[in-house]
């Protein structure tokens, strides 16, 4: 879609980056975005929508069938109501705004907004004060020099200003304009943001502080009232009126009694403050972005701001524990379970989704023919060939064949929501939805399976659901080393004949990359199914029973492709690991080959790029523990339960999967930390791998990985034993030891010492106790030591 933004998009100010910030979500979003200056003479044809942003220009706007307004009520004129009438929706930013325009339109309702995030954990925090007034005379920056030189407040404090103030207080640095870098800087290194502004509409210096995670202090009006996350509220008496709004101003003294609460502040209680101000920007963000997508039409997969639907997600999840939601089994819906059982009397355990475009329907040949090989019976798994943005000259049809084979072969269409580059993420959850087995394979269209993947697949997912924790599987994966054009010319006989015997012959003739993740090399041998435990789903093929799937929202629609898409569902699943609520093993006897494509175009690396970036935004919320991301493992887990209870009725679900609350979230946290405090400073430095062993393994092994930067490896107690000796440069031992004889102490640390490489230590973390009472720490220290007993003891292992 074409869509114009016109506001004052180069004033230096709030507008400016309000417009930025917009423009650059809806681009990102696959839209086209042009910004155009409100006072342009001439006007600018040829949108879809046109935007404006606090201004309002009718010449803009002719012959453009949808516009838009995004008002600041404090600069809306009274006299100006019946220019509301020209607008298909008044989007109002807060509340308070939506108090103001409901009365004088019914097409107003409320949108929020965002600011950029501000938060860099590098940046040394000091007990300092900053206030951001930039170039406004309205943010109460009079107020805050004048307390500064009545009273002679002895704390430090920025100002952050392209206006010439008269009064300058000692303890004041006046820092005039500066670039986004030195701000950001000023943002985290504050740990006191003063915002004693007369109105907001919105207010980007104050979210931008929640971001920062700064103890934020606003006046307690009506505006300010409603933004969750600030500190301190401070009394405001009314200034005046502007535009719709009256205003108000907060007197020297009460920032005085402000600034000496805030010192007051024990480190424990800025903690605190920091996590609630973080956790209200992230939710205002998802809110806003659900409501925007809500407005455009386009309604996406779960988002992380929805609690709500959160929920909902997951009780439906947890009746397709047998194959199918609840939705799915209403009598005579669509592809639901009552129309599966009438029309085979045993559904396929797996469904293999496959998102394919036109261009590579000649690797989804290769990919659909592999599959007559398998081992596994054709009954117990079906294919679901989706068709990303339609097939109109019948290319993908003809490649899939779906009368031709032995299992069932599915064709739907998925007609992209947004511009003209693939969309995957939808595509995966057509595919999904239409899949009749519980059990779901993510692949693409450019990925040859070997003859054994589905039977081991199926073998090791019942494993696990016998052992109480629903596995996620992903297998090693290879590389056809050759140029596109040369692979399919080299195949093109192959595929043409449907000869699946012709398959070995070609790929052993074909130069295949190393492609196998990490130490698992030695381990790719024929025989009996086998997996192990896995940090993260590396190559984001993984196989996930659909309950899952439906719980985490499917694949977030806000990635048009380019393999984001698929590292954002993997951040999902690694953060449903990291809770201990699954577990992710890699089929160490499947290696899966990709064929080769061809490179995207340059255009296409844009929106890649920028979903790369949000990826790793919303992985470092999912890592911090968001309010959106503990709502959302409360409903994973209630669906987990289902499976669980499905697979072993014999024992209790709620016995076998962890607490998900968030008091049992944070002392799992806690235990972390003080693990990894005493642990790192004896591996950091190292180099290779190390093993991890114990009740807590699967919660230990990726911090401590990350944070000595080694490739940790999970085994139990009983595998300890089976690994080769001289295979890791340290071993922890979670809870192994405690409670244990001599003898087995003796027994484990002699098993410990053999699989140490010469040259490395022997690190044994002794883990006792579980998690202790919380809040047992001191006063204003970390209650990490507290939540655990640790005890450390490092030894160097000789030949």
């Amino acid at each position: 879609m074409q869509i114009h933004i016109v506001t004052n998009i180069d004033n230096g100010k709030g507008l400016e980056r309000d417009y930025r910030l917009l423009g650059s979500l809806l681009e990102s979003w696959g839209h086209r975005v042009t910004g155009v200056h409100f006072q342009r003479s001439e006007g600018v044809g040829g949108a879809d929508l046109v935007i404006f942003l606090e201004v309002y220009e009718p010449r803009l706007a002719e012959g453009t069938p949808r516009r838009w307004l995004i008002p600041n009520a404090e600069w809306w004129r009274p006299e100006a109501r019946s220019a509301l009438d020209d607008f298909e929706l008044v989007l109002c930013k807060t509340r308070d705004a939506l108090s103001h325009f409901a009365p004088l339109t019914p097409r107003a309702r409320q949108l929020g907004f965002f600011s950029e995030d501000r938060w860099d954990p590098a940046v040394p925090r000091a007990r300092r004060f900053l206030h951001v007034p930039g170039g406004s005379d309205a943010k109460g920056t009079d107020s805050v020099l004048l307390a500064w030189e009545r009273h002679r407040i002895p704390y430090p404090l920025t100002v952050v200003s392209s206006l010439s103030w008269p009064l300058r207080p000692r303890n004041v640095e006046f820092a005039g304009r500066v670039d986004e870098r030195r701000l950001r800087f000023y943002q985290n290194a504050s740990r006191f943001h003063l915002c004693p502004s007369r109105y907001e509409g919105w207010g980007h210096a104050l979210h931008e502080g929640l971001s920062a995670g700064a103890a934020v202090l606003v006046p307690d009006t009506e505006a300010m009232s409603e933004i969750d996350g600030c500190a301190l509220r401070m009394p405001a008496a009314p200034h005046g009126a502007q535009g719709l709004v009256r205003t108000h101003a907060v007197a020297p003294e009460d920032v005085r009694d402000a600034v000496e609460r805030c010192m007051a502040f024990t480190e424990a209680d800025l903690r605190r403050i920091q996590e609630a101000a973080r956790d209200a920007y992230l939710s205002e963000r998802e809110r806003c972005l659900a409501s925007l997508w809500e407005v455009l039409g386009e309604r996406p997969a779960l988002r992380g701001g929805s609690a709500a639907g959160a929920g909902v997600r997951g009780a439906s999840a947890g009746d397709a524990a047998v194959g199918g939601s609840a939705a799915r089994d209403a009598p005579g819906a669509p592809g639901s379970a009552v129309e599966a059982r009438a029309t085979s009397a045993a559904p396929p355990r797996i469904a293999l989704v496959i998102p394919c475009q036109p261009s590579t329907a000649p690797l989804l040949r290769r990919a659909v023919l592999a599959l007559r090989a398998q081992t596994a019976a054709p009954s117990s798994f079906e294919v679901v060939v989706v068709c990303d943005g339609g097939d109109p000259g019948g290319a993908i049809r003809a490649a899939a064949e779906p009368g031709s084979h032995p299992f069932r072969v599915e064709i739907i269409d998925s007609p992209r929501p947004r511009g003209q580059f693939p969309h995957c993420s939808h595509a995966r959850n057509a595919g999904f939805r239409a899949a009749r087995a519980p059990l779901i394979w993510f692949l693409d269209a450019d990925v040859l399976l070997p003859r054994e993947a589905v039977e081991h697949a199926l073998s090791e997912h019942d494993a696990a659901l016998a052992r109480g924790v629903p596995a996620v599987l992903t297998p090693v994966l290879a590389r056809v080393a050759l140029p596109p054009a040369l692979w399919i010319e080299r195949s093109a006989a192959w595929a043409a004949s449907g000869a699946v015997e012709g398959l070995a012959p070609l790929l052993s003739a074909t130069p295949l990359d190393g492609g196998v993740p990490g130490a698992q090399g030695d381990q790719l041998r024929p025989g009996a199914p086998g997996s192990e435990s896995l940090s993260d789903v590396r190559d984001g093929l993984p196989i996930v029973w659909r309950g899952l799937v439906d719980a985490l929202g499917g694949f977030d629609e806000w990635f048009i492709g380019g393999g984001a898409e698929k590292g954002a569902f993997v951040d999902l699943l690694e953060g449903v690991r990291r809770a201990d609520l699954i577990d992710m093993r890699l089929l160490t006897s499947v290696r899966a080959l990709r064929q080769p494509q061809k490179a995207a175009t340059e255009a296409f690396q844009v929106h890649v790029h920028r979903g790369r970036e949000e990826r790793e935004r919303r992985a470092r919320e999912i890592g911090y523990g968001a309010r959106w991301w503990r709502a959302r493992l409360a409903a994973i887990r209630a669906a987990l339960s289902s499976a669980v209870m499905a697979a072993a009725p014999d024992a209790p679900a709620a016995e076998r999967l962890p607490d998900c609350s968030p008091d049992a979230i944070e002392a799992r946290a806690r235990l972390v930390r003080g693990v990894r405090a005493v642990a790192a400073p004896a591996l950091r430095g190292l180099y290779g791998g190390v093993v991890v062993v114990g009740e807590a393994a699967e919660l230990l092994a990726r911090d401590v990985a990350q944070g000595c930067g080694l490739a940790a490896r999970v085994v139990t107690a009983a595998g300890l034993a089976a690994l080769p000796a001289n295979r890791a440069c340290g071993v922890i031992l979670s809870g192994v030891l405690d409670g244990a004889t001599a003898e087995e102490r003796a027994r484990v640390l002699a098993q410990a010492r053999r699989i140490v490489k010469a040259t490395g230590p022997l690190l044994i973390a002794e883990i006792a106790g579980g998690s202790g009472p919380l809040g047992a720490a001191p006063e204003g220290q970390d209650a990490a030591p507290a939540a655990v007993e640790v005890r450390v003891r490092v030894e160097r292992v000789g030949l």
